[in-house]
């Protein structure tokens, strides 16, 4: 189960690493965090400062998605510097837009619907045929007449 940080704590850890002439690792065996989970708050604090600490939830288009990848394909930069530099907090993404690109094209990274698909309308169905038992049950008690129960077929 992931931790949850908060943006000051993320802020300090960012600052002191920036700060100090302790080495990265050190900060975070200080906090008892991973190393990379470090190193992206500092990059993200260093590119954006403090907004680039904070949560971010956001879609994106495939017309973004294929700037990110270009730029990083034409500079030469790593995914961790891409995401930095174009402010992705979502691990993996970049990867996975890669992925997505280079199997299906420009379409693959259209946006998806999320959650649960919306349910079809059914078309209306037919009333049910009226029972014939029935209606002829009705014509015996309403007449003066004997009926004769139908026999079954």
């Amino acid at each position: 189960m992931s931790n949850r940080y908060d943006e000051w704590f993320k802020l300090l850890v960012a600052q002191q690493c920036l700060r100090d002439d302790t080495s990265l690792r050190e900060v975070a065996r200080q906090h008892g965090l991973d190393h990379a989970l470090v190193r992206t708050w500092r990059d993200s604090y260093r590119q954006h400062g403090v907004v680039g600490l904070r949560k971010k939830y956001s879609h994106r288009s495939a017309a973004f998605k294929l700037q990110v990848l270009e730029t990083m394909w034409r500079d030469g930069l790593s995914r961790r510097q891409t995401a930095a530099l174009f402010d992705i907090r979502e691990r993996g993404a970049i990867g996975r837009w890669e992925r997505q690109y280079h199997s299906g094209g420009l379409t693959a990274l259209e946006p998806k619907r999320k959650g649960r698909r919306p349910m079809t309308k059914k078309p209306p169905s037919p009333p049910p045929p009226p029972d014939v038992e029935r209606s002829h049950e009705r014509s015996c008690s309403r007449s003066w007449r004997i009926c004769v129960p139908r026999m079954p077929t």
